[in-house]
């Protein structure tokens, strides 16, 4: 026997036995507990094993829309804020108002206090420093027309879904969630958590939801009087809407703050925030002030919280003094009196300094600290505030378990940062583990039927020649197993669908291969050389059959998502390994054949 046939088989035997090792951390999962010994553990670090997807071991399929609009919105108001703050330090132009555009968010105007400050040469010069971002597009008395790039929009937009990709990813990671995937599609994120209940589904979504934009205003107070006086003329009479005023300090003097309050709706289900939003709709609020709202709750004689629930607005100015992108860490403590939970936080260097400058502006004025839309608290500011430390209380009305809980998932998102846009649920799937134990089970009884069905067809059909097939078939699906086991793949249902499309197509290689090698000896060939003449003549119609395949599984693998890759990546680890198994595999096999007996050939 020749030694060249002699290594093949060595070397086949050899990535058999590496493949079937690779295959063992696929099989064997972990231990159940922490403490518990995993004896493969060794194994596991070079060869990790595949995991079971979405659709096979239960979990939650979510898509969000990034609302991309949002974040070129806050791009441009940044960017007019930042024009307006040039002005006024490098050319002492002040009193620049921003007007901004509420039907194209990539628009803004420049209100000058006369047409000679627009028209000056120092604006001008200061106006194209942001030429890159901004540019004018029309100019009229004391009004600059300005607008962001195309460009610099379309950078904005795709910027947002990058980011919230990442943060997104983030918040999972920092829940100690693992085997989830998030990626982008167009404007969507596609979320896949495996192995979640219905317990964790409703946290994890709140979690995601959250854009998490923290940011610390300072309540005008004197200004809240003309807005909601001249507002309560809108105001229904004994209407869910009630305008109040609390006594308030303001620079050492006491002033009336006025603010509009409504409470939740058992009824119709409205909350009193979702009226209160309805009823601003119908007026106007100045540009330079924004509202949020907070929750208050009635509390009973004990001191206890009822089912009562209204909210209140705060009139506050729309540059925020600090924002969350300043946190460098976010702890949750207990207050030494009240025991209650709250969140600490530390401001970075550059946070810290601006953190102190805010208090030390603005002491004896009242400072919203506001997440989101929602004011957690509203503290007055009695001193500066150096060394950038701040906490945020999460009320008291809530369980401690239930503030413990709100105050750790605050962390989470704190720590992962806030999302650039707001982001929209657009469908949600979840699917139970007792139907990915189903798909399981059906897959395997798939498979196995398949596979023997192939089995017993070649042999019937093909007699030795077929157990060939079939040792190349075997080798082929331990191949497949061990390379999904090496790399960590993640199998799937279509997954599974891909491995058993496979073994049929290795299959009908050596179909092709067989039918040749039979033309040959019906030709009068010996079985040799018809075992020569028929892999020769069955090569390129194999090659071109599986190559036109693979090129549709790099398409799939490219353009398609979730379960469609699972498909295209078996598919295409696959396609390598039949042609492997069937051109080289059977052949060593057939070659076997020929040599112990030289005049017949059972095909």
């Amino acid at each position: 026997m020749e030694r060249k046939w002699v290594w093949k088989v060595v070397g086949i035997l050899l990535l058999t036995a590496v493949a079937v090792l690779a295959s063992v951390t696929t099989f064997v999962g972990k231990p159940a507990g922490a403490e518990a010994k995993d004896p493969i553990e060794w194994l596991r670090g070079t060869f990790p094993g595949a995991t079971l997807g979405l659709d096979l071991q239960g979990g939650l399929h979510l898509v969000y829309e990034v609302e991309v609009a949002a974040a070129v919105e806050d791009k441009r108001d940044r960017m007019a804020t930042d024009m307006v703050k040039t002005l006024a330090e490098q050319v002492e132009i002040k009193d620049v108002k921003i007007v901004r555009d509420k039907e194209e968010l990539h628009k803004f105007q420049l209100v000058f206090k006369s047409e000679d400050e627009r028209a000056s040469k120092d604006t001008q010069e200061t106006l194209l420093k942001f030429r890159e971002v901004a540019v004018v597009e029309m100019e009229e008395g004391v009004t600059a027309h300005m607008a962001l790039v195309d460009q610099y929009v379309e950078d904005t937009r795709d910027l947002a879904v990058k980011q919230a990709v990442e943060t997104i990813g983030n918040r999972i990671d920092e829940l100690g969630l693992v085997n989830t995937t998030v990626q982008p599609r167009d404007e969507d994120i596609i979320i896949e958590i495996p192995g979640v209940d219905e317990v964790q589904t409703g946290r994890i979504k709140r979690i995601i939801g959250q854009t998490a934009r923290l940011e610390f205003r300072i309540v005008d107070e004197v200004g809240s009087e003309k807005f909601f006086t001249e507002a309560s003329d809108k105001l229904q009479k004994d209407g869910p809407v009630k305008l109040l005023w609390e006594q308030v300090q303001v620079d050492n003097r006491v002033v009336k703050s006025y603010y509009l309050e409504a409470k939740d709706d058992q009824k119709t289900g409205r909350s009193g925030r979702q009226v209160l939003k309805e009823f601003l709709k119908t007026v106007e609020v100045p540009q330079d002030r924004v509202i949020a709202f907070e929750e208050l709750r009635t509390l009973d004689e004990m001191g206890n919280p009822t089912a009562d629930v209204s909210w209140r607005t705060y009139y506050m100015e729309r540059a925020a003094g600090i924002t969350g992108e300043y946190v460098e860490n976010a702890q949750v403590y207990n207050d030494d009196q009240t025991g209650q939970p709250y969140v600490s936080l530390d401001f970075n260097q550059a946070g810290a300094t601006t953190f102190e400058e805010l208090t030390g502006n603005n002491v004896k004025r009242r400072m919203a600290i506001q997440l989101d839309d929602k004011v957690q608290s509203a503290p007055t500011i009695q001193e500066k505030i150096p060394g950038g430390r701040c906490r945020i209380t999460l009320g008291a009305y809530d369980s401690y378990a239930k503030l413990r809980q709100e105050a750790q998932d605050l962390v989470v998102v704190l720590r992962a940062g806030a999302l650039p846009a707001p982001v929209r649920p657009v469908s949600e799937s979840t699917v139970g583990p007792a139907l990915g134990r189903d798909s399981i089970s059906m897959s395997i009884y798939a498979f196995i039927v398949a596979a023997a069905a192939i089995v017993l067809f070649m042999i019937f059909y093909y007699r030795g020649a077929g157990v060939a097939a079939d040792l190349a078939l075997i080798i082929n699906s331990a191949l497949i197993v061990g390379i999904l086991g090496a790399v960590g793949a993640t199998l799937t249902l279509p997954g599974i669908a891909g491995i058993i499309l496979t073994l049929g197509m290795a299959v009908d290689a050596n179909v092709i291969i067989y039918e040749r090698i039979r033309e040959e000896l019906r030709a009068g060939k010996s079985p040799r050389a018809a075992v020569e003449a028929g892999y020769k003549r069955a090569f390129w119609t194999i090659f071109d059959a599986q190559l036109t395949t693979f090129i549709a599984g790099v398409v799939l693998l490219q353009y398609g998502t979730g379960p469609i890759k699972g498909f295209a990546v078996t598919l295409l680890i696959g396609i390598v390994t039949s042609v492997f198994t069937s051109i080289v595999v059977s052949r060593l096999v057939l070659d076997f054949m020929t040599r112990r007996r030289t005049d017949h050939l059972s095909v």
